[in-house]
């Protein structure tokens, strides 16, 4: 079943990351909860905010570190794991009340099989929420911005984030749920927009906030950043509204239960 909500205006910056307010309520009341793909631990620490015993798991351990320092500073407690959900994950069959997972499963080398591993470790009837980048015309916020990297630097250049979109429609992200054995699959789209001044503002922000755009930023000579700015400019006039930019930005959701 696919449905699409409709977020509104969305601010330039936000406490809590895009989709995530969605993801608690669907595993609102849950106690038990793993995090899976859980990077800098922004989402996991949410769920340690709203209640629940919190447990997030990645593959890098950098990231985790920055997960523990972000709950030490949030006044939160929770368990983060290294661990791979391409692989057999470490922890008992039917433990968690409620999985979750951000950005995470467009990333997986087979995502049916990584399904399958984390409703294993789900109690029965317990619940499995994630989310993904809708596709990348649905995105321009992202797609541009690599876009106008290709046109000014080369296609080698903007050959980065390949995983972004996958799995973005609503009907295929439903099925890889269904095909993974999990029961009351809904798909629906969450949509917002990114609000900015102008080009040059969201260049800035993403070269910033975005390790894919950070690293090309470093590498840029005062002309080669001017043309990518111009260049995304250009991508995205569509987009003014007056005096900012009010860019699209959409996600699909999908919730499950064992």
């Amino acid at each position: 079943m696919n449905r699409e909500r409709d977020r509104g205006v969305e601010p330039a910056s936000e406490p809590a990351p895009f989709g995530t307010a969605e993801l608690l309520a669907a595993v609102a009341g849950a106690r038990r909860v793993l995090d899976a793909g859980c990077g800098s631990g922004r989402l996991t620490v949410a769920l340690a905010l709203s209640g629940a015993e919190v447990t997030g798991f990645d593959t890098s351990g950098a990231r985790l570190d920055d997960a523990r320092r972000r709950a030490e500073g949030a006044g939160v407690e929770l368990l983060v794991v290294e661990a791979d959900f391409n692989a057999t994950l470490p922890f008992d069959d039917a433990l968690f009340e409620a999985v979750t997972s951000r950005l995470a499963l467009m990333a997986a080398a087979d995502p049916v099989a990584t399904l399958r591993e984390l409703r294993r470790v789900l109690e029965p009837d317990g619940r499995l929420v994630t989310v993904v980048w809708a596709a990348l015309a649905e995105n321009p916020w992202f797609a541009a911005p690599r876009e106008a990297i290709a046109v000014v630097l080369g296609d080698e250049r903007a050959s980065f984030a390949r995983a972004f979109g996958r799995l973005g429609d609503p009907a295929e992200a439903a099925a890889v749920h269904v095909a993974a054995g999990l029961r009351g699959v809904e798909a629906s789209v969450v949509r917002g927009h990114v609000v900015r001044a102008d080009a040059s503002e969201h260049w800035e922000l993403l070269s910033r906030e975005n390790g894919h755009f950070r690293r090309v930023a470093a590498t840029l000579s005062d002309a080669e950043r001017d043309a990518v700015v111009a260049e995304v400019e250009a991508r995205l006039a569509r987009y003014r509204e007056g005096d900012h930019l009010s860019v699209p930005r959409a996600l699909v959701l999908v919730t499950a239960q064992r």
